[in-house]
């Protein structure tokens, strides 16, 4: 007992020395010009952990009364993200061009080792796992074990069309949008924490399907090589041009509210069949979206289940390539050169030399 006291002291001064040491370090590096970065990353940190949902004891409901009562708050959480994700059926007056093209039904060849690989190497590090527990540095790990057993998962999901029943669950996290009331549900974004082997399967079927297809380059969002920075610089350079002649420059800028919680799922199959993709795949991710739940991670504990019928998966590898694939289509008709549409995710900005002129391309 003697014995693990002394211990016990030496160890706990030991670590009080080198907190000591690593305090001084800091100081003396935030003291020079780099340390400057430091500090302000310090500070956007404690900022951002003051409005994480732990930090979020009690929300307001729909009259903007206070909620104090455990069963209360997640309720109202789970009938917010319900109402989003099921409060609007799938639009019947929605008129869509649905001829089907037989070319479609091409032959779809087997997943391969590399392709695995690839899809491992893409994925992000440290990010938080689905209700499977399972982290993608385990695939990691395991090297040439896993690429072997998860290339035979994926054919067996290729040959069946039918993913694992344990992917259809998802744990929705509600993110603050750093803007409104902290306290008023809608205010935030609800992010899914989906199984990361499923993340790797999504993974692979992108990569073919971004080979398959082809988006305008109208798009700036989700695009390897553009970016919001490349449109800004354009629409400055067309603002200034005009400016120096003097010349009338109209522009609408669009923000589509809740575009990807609320694409109904008949838009993102019409849209991927007018893309040309194969059937195979078509099909492969209508069964990711067939009966899929989730329940809403709160401070006193997960809701109860309940499923999701419209728009795409938030937090999913898929989902932003298939979001740009959709607005690729539905914003065909006002689509011209560049820079007089530009599209960034569901942002989009119309440009003309008349206000008759935008107030046309609105009209489309």
């Amino acid at each position: 007992m003697e014995r693990y006291k002394v211990a016990k002291k030496i160890a706990k001064r030991a670590v009080s020395e080198a907190k000591g040491r690593a305090y001084d370090d800091l100081y003396q590096r935030l003291s020079t010009k780099k340390g400057e970065k430091d500090i302000y990353r310090m500070a956007r940190f404690r900022e951002r952990k003051m409005r994480d949902l732990n930090q979020v004891k009690c929300i307001k409901d729909a009259r903007d009364q206070l909620l104090m009562k455990e069963e209360d708050i997640k309720l109202r959480w789970r009938e917010y993200f319900d109402n989003l994700f099921n409060g609007e059926s799938e639009s019947t007056s929605i008129q869509l061009d649905d001829s089907f093209d037989d070319a479609n039904r091409h032959f779809v060849r087997r997943i391969q080792q590399t392709e695995v690989r690839e899809a491992i190497k893409r994925m992000k590090r440290g990010k938080a796992v689905g209700p499977d527990a399972i982290p993608i540095e385990v695939w990691r790990c395991l090297g040439d074990i896993a690429i072997v057993w998860l290339t035979k998962l994926f054919n067996q999901i290729l040959r069946s069309n039918k993913m694992p029943e344990e992917w259809r669950r998802s744990t929705l996290v509600p993110i603050y949008k750093n803007k409104g009331n902290i306290q008023s549900y809608t205010n935030y974004r609800g992010i899914k924490l989906m199984s990361h082997t499923m993340k790797l399967w999504e993974r692979v079927l992108e990569h073919r399907l971004r080979s398959l297809t082809c988006i305008s380059m109208n798009q700036f969002g989700f695009m390897p090589g553009r970016s919001t920075i490349e449109a800004i610089f354009l629409l400055r350079q067309v603002m200034q041009r005009y400016r120096e002649q003097k010349k009338d420059l109209h522009m609408v800028f669009i923000d589509l509210k809740k575009a990807y919680d609320k694409i109904p799922r008949n838009v993102m199959w019409w849209a991927l069949e007018k893309h040309k993709v194969p059937t195979k795949y078509v099909t492969l991710i209508k069964d990711m979206y067939n009966k899929v739940v989730t329940s809403v991670r709160t401070t006193d504990g997960d809701t109860s289940d309940f499923p999701i019928n419209i728009g795409l998966h938030q937090g999913s590898a898929l989902s932003p390539y298939l979001f740009a694939l959709v607005m690729d289509k539905v914003t065909r008709d006002i689509q011209g050169d560049i820079p007089w549409c530009m599209l960034f995710a569901d942002d989009v900005v119309l440009v003309d030399e008349s206000q008759a002129g935008v107030n046309r391309k609105v009209e489309l």
